[in-house]
């Protein structure tokens, strides 16, 4: 850390004067054994350290000269020979430089790693500002590409319903075969243009939710009946288990089914034929209900639990189905329980199958006064 301003020069002169005048007429007045700890030993170490190597040896060449003059000239002390006070004289100033050259040395590795560290800080902080605003672009052409997409994709979906209900003219069988093809294609588009949309709008803190009292058995049994007949081809057995004094929630109806049909279809989608899928609730901790749904599908590693709800996040394994989606469902599901009160996790073992739990905050504790969320 070597002198780089008119600053450190005004307090090294300082120094020397106190060092020359003060503090050894101290050492003259004093007279003790620990006087050359304190009075030179210690101001070149501070010498050294704030101001560096050069001035630390003009520190110690000074310091050196004071201890003579106290010794040889003021102190009057007898020695044998002449010439000893000198030596020592030069003793203590090859103590001092050492002392001076090690503390330079460390203060300079101190003040390298220093800046390193704040050069380590800027670099991540301009990392992380470029992936901000790379993630802000992504999102934002996903939500414009998404929202330009919902237009013409409506239009078919109207289309090919009106070829189906016959109001162009009756359908030859196979002609409605597949105009029922293109219709679930359509929808699965439609699906992952809502997640698009969805996953932006959640990374925003715009997802929009409309919680009121409800009861979870009248959305689980509407999730049924829009999923059975899928269950029905796949040759999976679609339950529910619903207990009937099962208190009522305060959530998102409309999200709460976006949330069921999402694990529900998951659990029917990697479940071998002829296995099972079940919807079940329980009371959980006081103030919430716990809703699970599980499947007798092949199950997943822990490795692959830790990561299934990250964003965009798909499993590699082979599915027995041909459906992929963009990896949002999960993340999306999760961030609308959350912000509902409530938590999802997971638990799974390789070919016993899986369970994906998740809670809601019972409506009784929203009665209370000021309407605060149970903890």
């Amino acid at each position: 850390m070597e002198i780089s301003s008119r600053g450190r020069r005004a307090a090294y002169i300082a120094l020397a004067i106190v060092q020359v005048t003060v503090l050894g007429l101290a050492d003259w007045l004093t007279g003790v054994e620990i006087s050359f700890s304190i009075f030179y030993l210690i101001p070149v170490s501070v010498a050294a350290w704030f101001t560096g190597r050069s001035m630390g040896l003009i520190m110690s060449l000074l310091s050196a000269a004071t201890w003579f003059a106290n010794d040889a000239l003021i102190g009057g002390h007898a020695y044998s020979h002449p010439l000893i006070p000198v030596w020592n004289a030069f003793m203590r100033f090859g103590v001092f430089s050492i002392v001076t050259v090690i503390l330079s040395r460390l203060g300079v590795a101190l003040e390298s790693e220093r800046r390193a560290h704040q050069e380590l800080d800027l670099s991540y902080a301009a990392l992380d500002e470029l992936r901000k605003q790379q993630l802000l672009l992504k999102d934002q052409i996903l939500s414009n590409v998404s929202h330009e997409l919902r237009t013409p994709l409506t239009a078919v979906h109207q289309f090919v319903t009106i070829l189906l209900d016959g109001l162009a003219g009756e359908l030859e069988p196979e002609q409605r075969e597949y105009l029922e093809i293109a219709l679930k294609n359509v929808d699965q588009l439609s699906r992952m243009i809502q997640d698009l949309l969805d996953a932006t709008r959640a990374d925003a803190g715009k997802l929009t939710l409309q919680p009121r009292p409800m009861e979870l058995c009248e959305v689980v049994a509407e999730v049924m009946r829009t999923l059975r007949s899928r269950a029905a081809e796949s040759g999976i057995s679609l339950e529910a288990e619903l207990p009937a004094d099962l208190p009522a929630v305060h959530a998102d109806p409309a999200r709460v089914r976006q949330v069921l049909i999402n694990l529900v279809d998951n659990a029917i989608k990697f479940t071998q034929p002829g296995g099972r899928a079940c919807v079940s609730a329980s009371l959980a901790q006081p103030g919430f209900v716990c809703v699970a749904v599980s499947d007798t599908g092949r199950g997943m590693a822990p490795q692959v639990q830790s990561k299934l709800f990250q964003r965009l996040y798909q499993e590699n394994a082979s599915s027995t189905s041909s459906r992929q989606g963009l990896g949002l469902g999960l993340y999306i599901s999760r961030e609308l329980v959350s912000r509902q009160g409530g938590r999802m996790w997971v638990e799974s073992q390789p070919g016993r199958g899986s369970t994906f739990f998740f809670t809601l905050p019972i409506a009784e504790a929203f009665e209370t006064p000021g309407g605060r969320k149970p903890e």
